[in-house]
């Protein structure tokens, strides 16, 4: 019997009282939130700075100035990562409510209203959903009390879901986690009643338009009702009329994100650091308590009465599905803390439902409530550390920020369009003076130049490369795929790849960039704005040239990993991968781990270029020779007079003239044709007749009532439930994804590649043994072999005249120790020798005769003229 039952007798406030209580509650909630999120702040006509959160106010510009007004949801978007695809692997809810705001208050203020818009709309869905699922006066209140509670989370933010997490940028998510819980409770009441699926459809439909973690855990949650189904497959018809419906009106965005989805950059790396602070923390310690409190309570009193609390069952279902989906994330490609906000608030919402039956009947039910929510309230405010700060650093706006103005001279140095080569700048902490770690991400809409680095990690191909460049520009760099390993700081190494992306001017930060790029030929400073330096290389930077050597044909298969690996051989590849099988190239790749074959081309060709925001029309006086467009690739880029495009290393795209002048552009598909035909299909079943897509109740409610035992006999048998199989099912194999899925066990090529560089370097092919090296430390394989295989780059780098690369494969070698270490450092002796650092190589052959005095490569060092007591010699005069 649940806690309700067991004080039914008792009578509560009033109907009048209750709704005060409510009004109270709710009153104090807003008033709290208001008090942090003020409308003086928010109407400010300033930019809101603040981790990524600047960075989508170009995505709000662009889509409010230019798609919108096409009645487009997405377009391309030249300004990150070479080009991508906008709002199509992004969301586009809060965007359109920023658009509605805009004509009243303007876009700034519309922008930072828009990001706010998630917070204060939790508390009032929870409090819809309660209400909803039939939970009685104070569950609802004490429901929207705790959502307040977990928005204060501050722990995690860039996980999602709470205040600091909208402020970190991350309000999408904000608006989904709202609507989910929205419906939750909608679907439970329509299930419940044998409803129709038209709203609850319609909900999820506007939830997958605001975040794609909200609606796959709120649909998935819906599996629920399968436990307990007296006829399961009623159920799950039903259950796929509602999916079938809400993919039906979101699907003039869904069906174009889905068709397109193999076009992005996958997350498969797990983020969670699994410590109690992070699954548990402590400012929500007490509402998981009540959660497990009403759980016992419900659980044993299910045993004296008609069974458990569906509602709580269903709301730690919902948790638990999360932790599923958290656990699963990494198989699916997609980021796994994004589903812990999830759990966090369905326990929540189940702390406060439990609290809110105890409370049920009481007398005063009205005071208590209301003491529990100032109680939260005042628990929330006192453990807040940092949200008044952030909100106000964040709402002042960019032009409020030390560095603003130094910036805002940078960007007007920079003044252009996308036709203008693209400008890359260096990552540093000194861009939060300006107001976000990640300033440089708005130039393309202070400037209205192109940059490299964007917000939207997964919506480019390039997304690797260009991070993989910005190792090599930046003393610090950033790097949030934790599988892939990018360069060290190296200039000299980057200048090649800036030149193929596009790039002509170079921003640097650092003192060590700035002297870095002062002394490299064909680099010149352009201005000093401090903290910024301008650099500018030798070059036009167009984004169209004919290729000087012929592409490789390349296998598609496996094209990311080549195309990385193509991008970051040293020296750079002569000849460009082109990821087809189309006989048209006739050269073909012989090894995939070696460089591909350098046939050249005739030179003479000359091209003309003329660069759109979706369009790039080239004129050139040779057809038939490759042209190199450096736009990043996707499959709606469209081909007019020439063949193509073709996916060409690393990701850009190829295309071969048939006439002299062509036309490429980003084109509409059929996705988005089909996309807006569903959604159209949709809105026509939402005017349906209203007994379309209604479950007929079942009269026997959940669970059945006992019956009396002399009445058995006359029963007719219970059906088999089932039903409750396939969720099951459902979190076994999330849980299973995480568990027990096989991670590629590639020692095996490892050591295939080893061989082949053993192989190379006993022929003298070095320049071929160390890309087999580099080949086989990318498969990650144990210590042991790594220290081997660094061991043997090093010295085919090494007899390959490249001296610099060679210390380093020996350095790394020496710092992970083993029974190669001797010989590492012997190595490292020799390479920093050659590049003139006497003091590195004084050091390796110094460690080297101490702790290895009878191996043959300390003989060696000795052979070579220093004996160990000159060498000790020399080491104590340092010291």
């Amino acid at each position: 019997m649940s806690p309700a039952r067991d004080v039914a007798h008792q009578p509560g406030p009033s109907m009048v009282r209750q709704r005060i209580a409510d009004a109270a509650g709710l009153g104090l909630i807003f008033f709290v939130l208001l008090d942090y999120l003020r409308p003086s702040l928010l109407l400010i006509p300033t930019v809101a700075a603040g981790g990524d959160t600047p960075c989508h106010y170009p995505t709000f510009a662009y889509f409010h100035e230019h798609l919108l007004p096409q009645g487009r949801l997405h377009g391309w978007y030249p300004g990150a990562y070479l080009g991508h695809p906008l709002l199509l692997y992004y969301f586009p809810l809060p965007f359109l409510v920023m658009s509605a705001f805009a004509p009243l208050v303007g876009m700034p203020a519309a922008f930072k209203l828009g990001t706010a818009v998630g917070v204060f709309l939790l508390p009032p869905l929870a409090y819809v959903a309660f209400r909803l699922m039939g939970f009685r006066f104070p569950a609802p209140l004490l429901g929207a009390s705790s959502s307040l509670v977990f928005l204060f989370l501050e722990e995690n933010p860039i996980w999602g879901g709470t205040i600091a997490s909208t402020l970190t940028g991350e309000f999408s998510y904000t608006y989904g986690t709202g609507l989910a819980v929205l419906f939750l409770g909608l679907v439970y009441r329509v299930y419940a009643r044998g409803g129709s699926v038209r709203v609850p459809a319609a909900v999820l439909a506007v939830t997958g338009l605001a975040h794609g973690y909200a609606v796959l855990w709120a649909g998935l949650s819906a599996s629920f009702f399968l436990f307990g189904s007296r006829r399961p497959w009623r159920t799950l018809r039903w259950l796929a009329a509602l999916a079938g419906l809400a993919f039906a009106l979101a699907g003039l965005w869904v069906l174009p994100l889905l068709a397109d989805w193999g076009w992005t950059t996958p997350y498969d790396d797990p983020w969670i650091t699994a410590t109690w602070r992070n699954l548990a923390p402590p400012l929500l310690w007490p509402l998981f308590g009540l959660a497990l409190f009403g759980l016992v309570i419900a659980l044993v009193g299910a045993r004296h009465g008609g069974g458990a609390d569906r509602r709580l069952l269903f709301l730690l279902y919902a948790a638990a599905l999360a932790t599923g989906l958290a656990l699963a994330s990494p198989a699916l490609g997609i980021i796994d803390v994004r589903f812990v906000p999830f759990a966090h608030l369905a326990v929540c919402l189940l702390g406060g439902a439990s609290l809110g039956l105890l409370l049920e009947h009481m007398v005063l039910a009205d005071a208590a409530a209301l003491g529990v929510v100032l109680l939260g309230v005042v628990h929330a405010d006192h453990r807040s550390q940092v949200l008044r700060h952030w909100i106000d650093y964040n709402y002042t706006g960019l032009e409020a920020k030390e560095q603003w103005p130094a910036f805002r001279e940078l960007a007007d140095l920079l003044k252009g369009s996308v036709a203008d080569p693209r400008v890359a700048v260096e990552y540093s902490p000194e861009h939060e003076k300006a107001g976000s770690i990640r300033m440089y991400e708005t130039l393309p809409f202070f400037s209205g130049r192109s940059t490299l680095e964007g917000v939207y990690n997964q919506a480019s191909l390039q997304t690797h490369p260009v991070y993989y460049l910005a190792s090599e520009l930046g003393e610090r760099s950033p790097n949030p795929f934790r599988s892939i390993d990018y360069a060290r700081f190296d200039p000299e190494a980057a200048l090649p790849h800036l030149r193929l992306f596009g790039v002509r001017e170079v921003v640097a930060l650092s003192a060590r960039l700035t002297t870095a790029l002062e002394v490299l030929p064909d680099v010149s400073l352009v201005a000093r704005i401090p903290p910024y330096a301008v650099f500018r290389l030798q070059g036009d930077g167009r984004y169209v040239e004919p290729l000087a050597f012929a592409p490789v044909r390349s296998a598609p298969s496996g094209w990311r990993r080549k195309a990385l690996r193509w991008f970051s051989r040293q020296p750079p590849s002569a000849a460009h991968l082109v990821f087809t099988d189309d006989p048209r190239f006739p050269a073909a790749e012989d090894d995939e781990w070696l460089a591909p074959p350098a046939v050249p081309l005739e030179p003479g060709v000359e091209v003309k270029e003329t660069v759109d925001r979706e369009e790039v029309r080239v004129q050139v006086n040779r057809v038939g020779h490759p042209l190199l467009v450096k736009v990043s690739y996707h499959p709606r880029w469209k081909a007019e007079g020439a063949d193509g495009p073709y996916l060409v290393s690393p990701a850009l795209m190829l295309i071969v003239p048939r006439q002299p002048e062509v036309r490429l552009f980003y084109a509409q598909t059929g996705a988005d044709g089909l996309g807006r035909a569903l959604t159209a299909l949709g809105l026509l079943v939402l005017v349906w007749p209203r007994r379309l897509l209604r479950r007929r109740a079942v009269p026997v409610p959940w669970p059945a009532a006992v019956p009396a035992l002399d009445a058995c006999g006359a029963l007719p048998p219970e059906p088999r439930r089932w039903g409750g199989l396939i969720p099951g099912a459902l979190l076994v194999l999330l849980v299973a994804a995480r568990l027990f899925a096989r991670t590629s066990d590639r020692s095996a090529q490892a050591a295939d590649l080893l061989a082949r560089a053993s192989r190379a370097y006993s022929a003298e092919r070095f320049a071929d043994a160390a890309e087999y090296a580099r080949g086989a430390l990318t498969c990650r394989p144990p210590a042991v072999l790594q220290t081997e295989i660094l061991s043997l780059r090093g010295e085919s780098l090494l007899r390959d005249a490249r001296p610099t690369e060679a210390a380093e494969a020996f350095d790394a070698a020496i710092l992970l120790g083993g029974p190669h270490t001797a010989q590492s450092l012997f190595g490292s002796y020799r390479a920093h020798s050659a590049t003139g650092d006497q003091a590195r190589a004084l050091a390796a052959r110094t460690r080297l005769l101490d702790e290895f005095p009878e191996t043959p490569w300390a003989e060696r060092v000795l052979a070579a003229g220093m004996n160990h007591k000159d060498t000790k010699d020399t080491k104590d005069g340092r010291e």
